[in-house]
């Protein structure tokens, strides 16, 4: 199963079958954080399945850091909970750019603040369009950035497995040296 995040039709499960094994049967990779084009089928079951993906853009340095990674996981899981299956409306563009700009962010930051500030921007932006809360005017800070993390928990009514990482990231960020202008 892939969950997909598509600027027309909003979030959607997906099955991928073969996307792992025969080459034959699934010719294009399908990978975490790949943004593409993706050739959708209704199963005999009637639920979306990926005939085909072709990727277009690949998020590598995310791949290739634990710490994007982490924050990467942490913006999919955040977007994944709040936004509803099926829900392609009007938002739908909107909710996609938020979500690709910001893995866009991580991908090209250079320190673990930036990283930390393309987090917030996103959840900023998540939490403000789904009316959970509005934070876009607030510091960005730690503090402003896990009020928001703990507005999506409360709004899901679970909380966010990615979360506990957030706190060595804070640690980090603060013994880094400042960007020289």
């Amino acid at each position: 199963m892939a969950t997909l995040l598509t600027p027309s039709l909003g979030k959607i499960s997906a099955i991928a079958r073969h996307a792992r094994g025969s080459k034959k049967r699934f010719p294009s990779s399908l990978d975490l954080f790949d943004r593409g084009i993706a050739r959708l089928t209704v199963e005999r079951s009637g639920a979306a399945g990926i005939k085909e993906f072709t990727p277009s853009h690949s998020l590598k340095r995310v791949r290739d850091n634990l710490d994007k990674l982490t924050l990467a996981s942490l913006l999919c899981e955040a977007f994944n909970v709040v936004l509803q299956e099926d829900g392609g409306d009007a938002d739908s563009p909107a909710v996609f750019e938020i979500l690709d700009l910001s893995l866009n962010a991580l991908d090209e930051a250079n320190s673990t603040k930036e990283i930390l500030r393309a987090t917030y921007v996103a959840l900023s932006s998540l939490t403000k369009r789904a009316g959970i809360i509005d934070t876009t005017e607030a510091k960005p800070s730690s503090k402003t950035l896990m009020r928001n993390i703990s507005a999506i928990e409360q709004f899901c009514e679970r909380p966010l497995m990615t979360r506990c990482a957030l706190d060595p990231l804070f640690e980090k960020a603060l013994r880094e040296e400042p960007l020289s202008s």
